[in-house]
């Protein structure tokens, strides 16, 4: 009996983690995935971390965009047409400011209704696979990640959901 229970925790637990990035619509089918040019994809991701530094009064440092993989996302599209875009950006923070500044924005995304989460959250790991300070999961699928590099700099992570490509004219 528990071999079953067990084998039955296991499979709704694949199966509600399955596709990462999107499940089956309410209305019994069609595909979730949003459909977005790339380039439309970089730019929001920029915006993002232009608001985040806005928020916590700090310049963005050393900005770097790219186009990663969807992998295990299930989809009716082809695998090479799914990507998730990617910010990786440096900010100026100093260890004693840290708090002051996550403090900030924990407050302003609490405001907006959402939850962030701490680095003592289980859940909150970035992209590379690394603990986060600070993670939020945004409401138009986008997930900012903020964890201390250095004494004087914080990485923060933006990306979006998968999307699917479209080109520039379908958007």
């Amino acid at each position: 009996m528990r071999a079953v229970i067990r084998r039955m925790v296991l499979a709704g637990a694949l199966l509600a983690g399955a596709g990462g990035c999107s499940g089956p619509d309410a209305g019994g089918g069609g595909d979730p995935t949003p459909d977005l040019p790339p380039a439309t994809a970089q730019q929001r991701v920029r915006e993002h971390a232009d608001r985040v530094a806005a928020i916590a009064r700090i310049p963005l440092d050393a900005p770097e965009e790219e186009r990663l993989t969807c992998p295990g996302q299930i989809s009716d599209f082809p695998d090479d047409e799914l990507y998730r875009m990617q910010g990786t950006y440096r900010l100026p923070i100093a260890a004693a400011e840290e708090k002051a500044t996550y403090a900030r924005l924990t407050g302003h995304w609490k405001a907006a209704g959402l939850t962030p989460r701490t680095g003592d959250d289980p859940w909150v790991k970035g992209p590379w696979a690394g603990p986060a300070d600070l993670k939020i999961d945004l409401l138009d699928g986008h997930t900012v990640a903020l964890a201390r590099t250095t004494d004087t700099t914080v990485r923060m992570i933006v990306w979006t959901q998968c999307l699917h490509e479209t080109d520039q004219g379908a958007a």
